[in-house]
């Protein structure tokens, strides 16, 4: 583009001479003994008419952007609208930070959507259509889920856009949780559970002597509702315990061995002491129905949390 420039501005300089040439000759006569002046130097040329730039169209309202993406205030209050309808349709009291719940939503749409994109997914509109279609079915009689659109502040419009972003949403937990297997190594474990550092140590002694363990819990658990059967926690994958100290201590058990004491301090400061036993072992049992849904809540959970690390993310919302 340079060159362009500068082949132009040469040429433009060359027609200036040969203007200049072509003056009256009477008036460039030489005369015998007098040196010919220089030609006169042309003004440079300035544009009148360099336009002027416009002015940056001015943004709607925003709620929050997303790697550059907006999301509209005007959206953000509609969804914070519906949300507090249905929770007073429900009788419910909206948890006191819905607000930003609402927003996080919309965020991990977002997240969702771009890299739906990236990898090259997407929903057709006949794939979208044949979703209403169906949801109009399931509503029953005729014009019922029209009165729901309406009653939920919902445009067909932009029911169906988030119908398809929840298509696309869907399609992407999928394709990260295809690998989250069906099986996987799991422990059967009992537990007694104390709140008393010296009464587990010797309740620790009695059980290595060789005391019934799930007497031993039974008497002495704090936790009731294991401790009533013996301390028994029933198979578990790793993952599957509220506790990762108990969980990590029975999966370094061989059947019919005891830990030594879990101490685990929790968040109000006070200390929990866990005597664990492992019953049995099995290194490729099938999940249970709730298993393998927790572990695909944690595999996608863990998906999103890279898309959150890894985004540019800005709030304007309250």
């Amino acid at each position: 583009m340079t060159q362009r420039i500068l082949a132009l501005c040469a040429l433009l300089i060359l027609m200036l001479a040969a203007v200049a040439c072509r003056q009256d000759p009477a008036a460039t006569t030489e005369t015998p003994g007098e040196a010919t002046p220089p030609p006169a130097t042309v003004p440079p040329v300035v544009s009148t008419n360099t336009p002027i730039p416009p002015s940056p169209t001015p943004l709607p309202p925003l709620a929050a952007t997303v790697n550059g993406a907006l999301i509209l205030l005007s959206d953000y209050e509609h969804e914070l609208a519906r949300y507090e309808a249905a929770n007073a349709a429900a009788g419910v009291e909206p948890a006191a930070d819905y607000r930003e719940q609402v927003l996080n939503a919309l965020i991990e749409r977002e997240l969702i959507l771009q890299e739906a994109a990236a990898q090259g997914v997407t929903v057709t509109p006949e794939q979208v259509e044949e979703r209403l279609t169906e949801l109009r079915t399931e509503s029953g009689e005729a014009g019922a889920f029209d009165t729901w659109l309406q009653e939920n502040s919902w445009t067909e419009e932009t029911f169906r856009a988030a119908l398809a972003a929840e298509m696309v949403a869907g399609e992407m937990a999928a394709r990260v949780t295809a690998n989250v297997p069906t099986t996987a190594e799991q422990v059967r474990a009992r537990y007694i559970q104390m709140d008393d550092a010296a009464l587990a140590q010797s309740v620790l002694e009695r059980a290595r002597a060789g005391d019934d363990f799930a007497f031993l819990a039974e008497q002495n658990s704090v936790d009731r509702v294991t401790g009533e059967n013996g301390g028994d926690l029933g198979f578990f994958a790793a993952g599957g315990l509220l506790v990762p100290e108990v969980e990590a201590a029975a999966f370094a058990l061989q059947p019919g061995e005891i830990s030594d004491l879990v101490a685990v301090t929790g968040a109000d400061g006070a200390t929990v002491y866990y005597i664990v036993q492992v019953t049995e072992r099995e290194p490729d049992r099938a999940l249970t129905a709730d298993a393998r849904f927790a572990l695909l809540q944690a595999t996608f959970d863990a998906w999103l949390e890279g898309l959150w690390t890894n985004a540019t993310i800005e709030r304007f919302a309250p």
